[in-house]
């Protein structure tokens, strides 16, 4: 069974053994939980932005992700912390709008992460709340999205037996709450 837990906390400092990074498709970093989460690892920014692109290329073969197509980078200094594994993934931009189209590219965003956390044999992966930040997505759509991607990955799942959706602000903590 996966259970499914929604916290408030800092990513970069989530005790999981993978977190996931809420991408652009290019891993340019450049604001909100991935330019965190690439200071974090890295200390200088642009540096998680090289190793992240090199990492695209090996392991994809192009300079850009797909909505389901994921990315693994290494933790680095984020290891102290207990997590292994920085996943990436790229979620749909809503600005504000929210529709079937845009359900089903957060739900192959989120699934193909999960699917890759598996594959790398973690037990606990944390997410943001991808596409709900500066990608603008309804955050209450965002949550129902994620508790139905991982009660239909449940039935898949080996390894995997808890994922976090982590939220940073007490607000959009209890908004996430009140969503599910």
């Amino acid at each position: 069974m996966v259970e499914f837990e929604i916290v408030k906390g800092d990513i970069t400092r989530f005790p999981a053994e993978a977190i996931v990074n809420a991408a652009n498709r290019y891993l340019e970093h450049g604001g909100g939980v991935a330019y965190a989460i690439a200071k974090a690892a890295a200390g200088d920014p642009r540096e998680y932005i090289r190793i992240s692109k090199e990492a695209m290329r090996e392991q994809l073969g192009k300079d850009h992700i797909e909505h389901g197509e994921v990315v693994v980078t290494p933790a680095m200094r984020l290891e102290k912390h207990g997590i292994r594994y920085v996943i990436h993934t790229v979620g749909p931009y809503c600005g504000g709008i929210w529709d079937e189209d845009k359900k089903e590219k957060l739900r192959k965003a989120i699934l193909g992460a999960l699917r890759k956390a598996e594959e790398l044999g973690v037990k606990t992966i944390a997410f943001p709340a991808v596409s709900a930040g500066i990608y603008g997505c309804p955050l209450e759509e965002v949550v129902k999205t994620f508790k139905e991607v991982i009660d239909e990955f449940e039935r898949e799942a080996g390894s995997v037996e808890r994922v976090y959706l982590v939220l940073y602000s007490e607000k959009d903590y209890e908004r996430a709450l009140r969503a599910v």
